[in-house]
């Protein structure tokens, strides 16, 4: 075997063993279920419940924040103007940021704060949703991105 195909041979196992260990990462995170604290679920789910425990307020802030970036940024970019669907996307943005700020410092009339309106929405669908995207993004990464990616290179490369 002359030294190019070694080194090509070698490259295809550290490829393949890569596509098998950054696969398990994220098959584990995303599919595997785990009880910790005698909840059992899958680790991304532990992850955004523990930053819930430990952390309420700030990722209260957090998912504030995240909601007035994403609807400040097209009237920033001058996304609004594109075409009349991002007109009409561009205002009810601007509506979720409203609705989101009278969630968040209370404000507004007593209907919309019944236990399963506004409070509930913010508490048990936009907090854990604004941190299980860009931590299931991270992961999902690991899952298809990195292992494929190495899958790709390993059976291109010859």
């Amino acid at each position: 075997m002359s030294s190019t195909q070694n080194e090509t041979s070698q490259a295809n196992s550290a490829a393949i063993l890569k596509l098998i260990i950054f696969s398990l990462i994220g098959i584990v995170f995303f599919f595997v279920p785990f009880s910790i604290g005698g909840k059992s679920t899958i680790l991304l789910d532990h992850m955004v419940g523990f930053g819930r425990d430990v952390f309420p307020h700030q990722v209260e802030i957090y998912a504030l924040l995240m909601i007035l970036a994403g609807g400040i940024y097209p009237f920033i970019s001058g996304g609004w103007q594109a075409n009349k669907t991002q007109k009409v996307l561009s205002i009810l943005k601007l509506l979720g940021v409203v609705t989101a700020l009278m969630s968040f410092f209370s404000i507004g009339p007593s209907l919309l704060f019944e236990k399963d309106m506004l409070p509930f929405l913010f508490s048990k669908l936009v907090v854990p949703i604004s941190l299980i995207v860009p931590l299931g993004a991270i992961f999902w990464h690991f899952y298809w991105g990195m292992a494929y990616w190495n899958f790709s290179v390993c059976c291109c490369s010859q």
